[in-house]
């Protein structure tokens, strides 16, 4: 269900407004799913402007030799 969901960027967006906090905290409090539940997280880059990408797009993306990922957390951007 969550694939077909988020092959559609439209009702994905919609989705993950309502559920990516829920979806984060699985990510920390599911061991058994960490990585299925990963795959639908979501998150605005530095070059992503607006639009929030997995981390599968991210990783396509990478250059050669940008072997690794940083992140900060907080409740908005803005913070």
């Amino acid at each position: 269900m969550f694939a077909e969901i988020a092959e559609k960027k439209d009702d994905y967006k919609k989705f993950h407004e309502q559920f990516g906090k829920r979806l984060k905290l699985g990510v920390h409090e599911d061991s058994t799913n960490r990585t299925k539940v990963a795959e639908f997280m979501r998150y605005h880059t530095s070059k992503s402007g607006d639009k929030m990408i997995s981390v599968k797009e991210y990783v396509d993306r990478m250059k050669e030799g940008h072997n690794d990922i940083n992140h900060s957390t907080g409740e908005s951007i803005a913070a």
